[in-house]
């Protein structure tokens, strides 16, 4: 899609605004899910254009009532000329709209309603419009449901119209019936030049009616019958009429089942397109038959030149069909038959043909099956043709014999200039030989990787002894060695014309390079020589270095990996001293590392328009080393010099300063990865001093300590050139750190400066940052930095815009350090968090903070946990939550913090709306210090979390569990069993569920709860509305607390469940719930397990039970009740019908556990 006329559509609520869009002419709103309602507002809005030409709504929802809108709107519209609703659905009744807007409108003159689901009444809506429309050149209607009555309207209509030129109803289920009317119609209009009827079922009867209607119109060029089912008997109709038809061009009838449907289109432009001059059917699968209707097409060719029918299947009969067109054919030059399944018998017809042919100049019969008998035929045939100029036998089965033949041919047969036998079973060197007699102006013998060896390649000389014009021979990869390398010397001994001899990946030796080098002494315009992957060694290397001395030719010799020594490359570096024309020299993966280096230095010397010299991972050795400088200083074009990783020293490195002392053109040095040390540090130093035209110097990887960084700030101090300057990865410490740091104070040319992965993060940040390097968060987590690096720290960020995160958490920073710090925070505001957690800070470094914190409302995070000041910790905190309104955590584990300090946080928290979760692990908090906790968080509605394991108070566990119960809409069960609870704890507690709505199930069994506690517990059953179950079991409530938990149970409306178990309860305790059981009217559990009720609290209990109607479930078990209680038993069993469950095991002789057992009894009916 072409996005560019795309208007800028707003689109709120359904309404469109496309006022900035007035001056637009395409307006294109495809497969946005427009519908009706939005049609509506849309349709209103482009009427306000006055420049839209054409309307595309492709892919929406819009029906009925979106095409009535768009009628409405557009149809008086004076510009609009193109609409196209393509897959939407506006059915029938959307087509008679659209008939409605054709009728009023004078400007629509291309209309587009494919896949809409118009059926035969829509047909007949916008025909009764088309009858007597003057404007629509373009009707595409394709994808509906016209079916055979549809058309008949629309054909109807397309008799009188005159002015539809292109009309497509493809897809519309029309058929043969269908297809019967257009044909009628086509006899009548005398406009219509495109008609478009795919994919309609159209048979051999529809064939039948368009030829007939073919017959009779002279408009119709392009008519589409593809994808239908047109047979035989509708073929032969149609290929009847197209005899006579002059004006039918484009033809489709692909796709049907007729022999026909893969060639009458080409048939078709043959005979009546006046401008066709190339056939091509390649990949059409051409078969014999249609062979034949093409070759008789083109009998009497005046026109075509050029016939493909490459990956056709076209055999040897249909071969004889284009032979036989072709014979007095006076046009046709080039005639590909690839892969046809051509035989030595269609060998035989094209030999024929080539005997008279004058024409053909390319012939092509690749990838075919021809063998040697036909080969020969061809061969044989080119003895009489005199025009045929390339020929093409690539991937056939012709042997050696029949490519000897063609060679004899060659000698006389002057017009062939190209020839191939690729991929066939003669012999490579066989074939190449056959291109060797061709005698082309340059010739160029390329059989790299052909194994040709010794035996072969003799064949191959003779033909190249003889030709003199050879330019390139290339031997790569052939198992040469050197008697092979004599007869190559042998065989282009007379080639003057030799410029490129390519013997890589061979076995060439010494003495095969001897034998190549006499020969080449003698070569005029020899100019490359490649030898790689050879073993020619140092003595080779010596043939070679005799060659360069007299060589005036040769600007590319390649030499890689052949096993070349020091010697060897000696040889070559002295004959090259006054060698000026070779320009590259291929010297790697040879045994001596001078060789790496030697090609080095011959690209430094030819190379006129380098800018820049890289040797990398190599060993420039000292002797090496003036050589290289030289060269360097010869060389005015390098301005860049990048020597990493050559382990030069600082007595090395002394030979490149000396280059560049007068260089006037390098400005960037790179040494990175060597070995140059303090002392060579110390010689670059002295030459930047007073050097005015290095401006980048890279030292990373270099060994340099604190005495090389001392050297280095005394050149920053004075040279002001140098713009990039990096060491990293050295040895440099807090002393040599410290000595750039100083240095860069007063430095403003040094722009960027690198120190990372050194020993002084703090001042590797310090250049970061004014490198413009640092990202926004700086990170120096356990870097060991001190306060004197915070001093240089500071000064650097003092006016810095983009760090807004510092990490100094676990350092060694002190109070000095704090009071650097506080100082940049007076200035800097762009800092948001800060971490100085675990450091050295006590009460007078958080004095220093906390007075520049004090109005400062930029600081959203200051960590200062763990530090010698519990002050400092809660300082930070509060700074916190008072600037960052966001910030749900704050961690102080660990932070020494005491009562006293944790008032300072207590008076943050107490207006706090944001802080869910608060960590106070590890302190000195005392039960003082967490009420006043408490009582700063009770007011917090969205608090979740706090943490206050490891503190002085006994409180902790209890306020971290129901600190937040009463706002908690979630827990309903409140487990603190175990948890050595007693009077104090429990007073928190109860203070704590007073109001708590949620809690429904309250554990404290195995605790400290006894009489006192119990006081507590009685106000809790006396105002606490929710509680359902409440477990006291293993505790030591005794009788008196029993008594106050029965006073609780008095005025209780909600407690059901109540746990006493082993709780020390006598016959006095019984009688208190007893008493409190005649007025509770909740409770429906009562566990008294392992207490020692006896039989005088028995009779208390079952007294009160007679009257009781609430209670169902009694636990007695194990209370020292004797039998003679069992009269009290009976009682309460015959009076109490509400009873279901009443254990008595573990007390007197079985008489008692059998009336629990009859309780269950007669409750379970």
């Amino acid at each position: 899609m072409d996005v560019s006329y795309l208007p800028i559509l707003s689109r709120t609520d359904g309404i469109f605004d496309i006022s900035e869009t007035q001056m637009l002419t395409k307006l294109e709103f495809s497969s946005i899910c427009i519908d009706d309602n939005e049609a509506k507002y849309l349709s209103h809005a482009i009427q306000t254009s006055k420049k839209a030409t054409k309307l595309v709504l492709r892919d929406n929802q819009i029906r009925v009532l979106g095409s009535q809108a768009l009628a409405v709107e557009l149809r008086y519209n004076t510009t609009l000329e193109t609409l196209s609703l393509v897959e939407n659905e506006i059915g029938d009744e959307g087509a008679q709209n659209i008939a409605d807007l054709l009728q009023n409108s004078t400007a629509l003159a291309n209309l587009y309603l494919q896949k809409n689901n118009i059926k035969e009444i829509g047909a007949k809506n916008l025909a009764a419009v088309l009858k007597t429309n003057a404007t629509l050149i373009i009707l595409n209607i394709d994808r509906n449901c016209i079916g055979h009555n549809g058309c008949e309207y629309i054909a109807d209509a397309l008799k009188t119209n005159k002015s539809i030129v292109n009309m497509s109803m493809a897809g519309n289920h029309i058929a043969d019936l269908g297809v019967e009317f257009i044909a009628n119609a086509l006899q009548f209009n005398t406009t219509l030049t495109t008609l478009d009827l795919q994919s309609n079922n159209v048979g051999d009867n529809g064939a039948a009616y368009i030829a007939a209607g073919l017959e009779a119109n002279e408009t119709l060029t392009t008519l589409n019958l593809q994808h239908n089912q047109i047979g035989e008997e509708g073929g032969k109709c149609l290929l009847n009429v197209l005899e006579k038809n002059q004006t039918l061009i484009e033809f489709n009838l692909i796709d049907n089942p007729c022999s026909q449907a893969n060639t009458l289109d080409i048939i078709t432009l043959i005979k009546n397109d006046k401008m066709i001059s190339s056939i091509d059917l390649q990949s059409r699968h051409i078969k014999e038959e249609d062979a034949k209707y093409l070759a008789d097409a083109l009998i009497n060719n005046e026109k075509v030149t050029s016939l493909n029918l490459n990956h056709s299947e076209i055999l040897d009969q249909g071969l004889k069909y284009f032979v036989d067109a072709l014979r007095n054919d006076k046009k046709i030059e080039s005639l590909y038959l690839d892969y046809n399944q051509i035989t030595n018998k269609g060998a035989e017809y094209i030999a024929d043909l080539l005997k008279t042919n004058k024409t053909i100049k390319i012939l092509s019969l690749q990838s075919n099956q021809i063998k040697t008998q036909g080969g020969q035929a061809i061969a044989n045939a080119l003895r009489l043709n005199t025009v045929l100029m390339e020929l093409k036998r690539a991937n056939n089965k012709i042997k050696k014999t029949v490519v000897e033949s063609f060679i004899d041919v060659l000698g006389t047969h002057t017009p062939i200039v190209q020839i191939d036998f690729s991929n066939n079973p003669a012999p490579k060197y066989v074939t190449t030989s056959a291109s060797i007699m061709m005698q082309p102006s340059e010739l160029n013998v390329m059989l790299q990787s052909k194994c040709v060896g010794i035996q072969k390649f003799q064949y191959l000389a003779k033909a190249l002894v003889l030709e003199k014009s050879l330019t390139l021979l290339n031997l790569d990869d052939n198992q040469l060695g050197d008697n092979s390398a004599r007869c190559i010397a042998q065989a282009v001994t007379n080639s003057k014309m030799l410029t490129v001899l390519k013997l890589q990946r061979n076995c060439i030796g010494p003495i095969g390079v001897q034998h190549l080098v006499s020969v080449l002494h003698n070569m005029p315009v020899i100019r490359e020589l490649y030898l790689s992957y050879n073993q020619i060694a140092g003595e080779g290397a010596k043939y070679i270095a005799s060659l360069l001395q007299t060589n005036t030719t040769l600007t590319v010799i390649n030499l890689d990996r052949n096993e070349i020594e020091s010697t060897g490359a000696q040889y070559l570096s002295d004959a090259l001293m006054n060698n000026t024309a070779l320009k590259k020299l291929g010297m790697t993966g040879n045994k001596s590392d001078s060789c790496d280096i030697l090609e080095c230095l011959v690209r430094i010397r030819s190379n006129t328009t380098m800018t820049k010299l890289t040797i990398h991972d190599n060993k420039i050795e000292e002797k090496e080393a003036p050589q290289l400088g030289d060269a360097i200083n010869k060389n005015t074009c390098i301005s860049a010099l990048d020597l990493t990783n050559n382990q030069i020293n600082h007595h090395i490195l002394q030979y490149f300063i000396n280059a560049l002392r007068n260089h006037a053109s390098i400005t960037s040095l790179n040494f990175n990865s060597n070995q140059i040390g303090d002392q060579g540090v110390q010689c670059l130093t002295n030459i930047l001093k007073t050097q005015k035209r290095i401006i980048s110097l890279s030292l990373d990887n270099n060994q340099i300590t604190d005495q090389g960084a001392q050297y280095l700030s005394e050149m920053i101090k004075i040279n002001r050139t140098l713009r990039m300057l990096s060491i990293r990865s050295n040895k440099i410490g807090l002393q040599g750190g410290h000595c750039i740091a100083d240095a860069l104070k007063d430095n403003t040319t040094l722009k960027k400066i690198y120190l990372s992965n050194n020993q002084c993060a703090a001042i590797e940040t310090v250049c970061e940052i004014r490198s413009d390097e640092a990202s926004s968060k700086i990170n120096l987590f356990n870097r060991r930095i001190q306060d004197i690096d915070l001093q240089y720290l500071s000064h650097s960020l003092k006016h810095n815009t983009t760090v807004t995160d510092i990490d100094l958490t676990h350092n060694e920073i002190g109070d000095t350090g704090a009071q650097y710090l506080a100082d940049l925070l007076r200035t800097n505001t762009t800092i948001k968090k800060l971490f100085l957690g675990s450091n050295h800070i006590s009460d007078t470094g958080a004095k220093y903070l906390a007075d520049v914190l004090q109005n400062n409302t930029t600081m959203l995070e200051i960590n200062l946990s763990k530090n010698t000041s519990a002050y400092a910790a809660v300082l930070g905190a509060t700074v916190q939550l008072r600037n960052n309104k966001t910030n749900n955590y704050l961690g102080l584990d660990d932070s020494k913090i005491d009562s006293q300090s944790i008032q300072v946080l207590a008076t943050a928290l107490i207006n706090n709306q944001t802080l869910t979760s608060l960590s106070l692990r590890s302190n000195m908090i005392d039960d003082q210090g967490v009420e006043c906790l408490c009582d700063a968080l009770r007011n917090n509605t969205k608090f979740e979390s706090l943490s206050l394991r490891g503190n002085k108070s006994s409180l902790c566990t209890l306020v971290e569990i129901f600190l937040t119960a009463s706002e908690d809409q979630v827990c309903t069960e409140a487990n603190v069993a175990d948890r050595s609870i007693g009077d104090d704890e429990l007073r928190f507690l109860v203070d704590a569920l007073r109001n708590n709505m949620t809690i429904v199930s309250l554990n404290l069994s195995a605790n400290k709860i006894g009489e006192e506690s119990a006081k507590y517990l009685s106000d809790l059953l006396q105002n606490n509305k929710t509680l359902l179950t409440l477990n006291l079991r293993l505790n030591k409530v005794g009788d008196e607390g029993t008594n106050h938990l029965a006073n609780g149970l008095r005025n209780n409306t909600t407690l059901q469940k109540l746990d006493l178990c082993e709780n020390n309860i006598g016959p006095l305790g019984a009688q208190y719930l007893a008493d409190a059981l005649r007025e509770n009217t909740v409770l429906m559990t009562l566990i008294l397990r392992d207490n020692n009720i006896s039989d005088a609290g028995l009779e208390h209990l079952a007294n009160a039970l007679n009257t009781n109607k609430t209670l169902n479930v009694l636990d007695l078990s194990w209370n020292n009740i004797k039998t003679s209680s069992r009269r009290h038993l009976t009682n309460m069993f015959q009076c109490n019908q509400n009873l279901t469950a009443v254990d008595l095991t573990g007390n007197g002789q079985g008489d008692c556990s059998v009336i629990g057992v009859a309780i269950g009894i007669r409750n379970n009916k």
